[in-house]
């Protein structure tokens, strides 16, 4: 319960700051980072993170502690939207969806944000096929991708045993995915034996549709609908 304070906390006020920033109502504050703070989430240990990450410092302002929005409301299975056009913050909370987050749903989105942290680029295939229990397997691209990579691995994860996907190595199953024949499906670029590209193809129940984050070569993310 104490947590959830917090958490609801931290979005009001990082929300009505951003808003107040961007309509230009700009105020100078006395402001403290706290590096000795530790979070759980749900009874586990919870380090909140941006999107490329960086580990984020709660501040403290006038004794009550604030955390970025993105992060809290992502991390509690919810979703945040910044429209530019009306300066607003659109916050999405994960029970105030009509579709509802299984068990198995929350892991796969776990599982994401565990590769999302272990996976950086430079990394040797000795050390990827550590930090993953799961069998990897030789892509076969057939030359169909262009991408500056020299070879491929890709790992299922909560895939079912009996399921075989039908398409090539390289395009999102789609369809296995709706269907829960697989949770997620990392797909990863190497170029000189070191990573030099990944891509995760999921399934967002609460935009109902597959959605697909990548890595590129030069460090930017992105994550959207595979067909929007």
């Amino acid at each position: 319960m104490g947590w959830m304070k917090i958490a609801v906390i931290s979005v009001c006020s990082m929300a009505f700051g951003i808003t107040s920033y961007a309509s230009g109502g700009v105020e100078s504050i006395q402001a403290y980072l706290n590096h000795d703070f530790k979070f759980t989430l749900n009874n586990k240990t919870w380090v909140p993170k941006d999107s490329d990450g960086a580990v984020l410092t709660p501040v403290i302002i006038n004794g009550t502690s604030y955390l970025p929005v993105k992060a809290v409301v992502e991390a509690t299975g919810g979703e945040v939207q910044w429209n530019e056009a009306t300066k607003s913050i659109a916050i999405t909370s994960a029970n105030g969806n009509e579709a509802t987050i299984s068990e198995r749903e929350r892991m796969i989105i776990e599982k994401i944000n565990e590769i999302k942290e272990k996976l950086k680029l430079g990394l040797t295939k000795e050390k990827v096929k550590s930090l993953f229990r799961e069998q990897l397997e030789l892509a076969d691209v057939n030359g169909d991708l262009e991408n500056g990579s020299d070879s491929y691995w890709k790992y299922n994860f909560f895939k079912d045993p009996n399921y075989t996907g039908a398409l090539p190595d390289h395009v999102p199953d789609e369809e296995g995915l709706k269907n829960k024949k697989i949770g997620a499906n990392l797909f990863i670029g190497w170029k000189n034996n070191e990573l030099y590209l990944y891509s995760i193809s999921y399934f967002n129940p609460k935009a109902n549709k597959v959605y697909m984050y990548l890595l590129n070569p030069d460090g930017s993310t992105s994550d959207s609908p595979i067909n929007p």
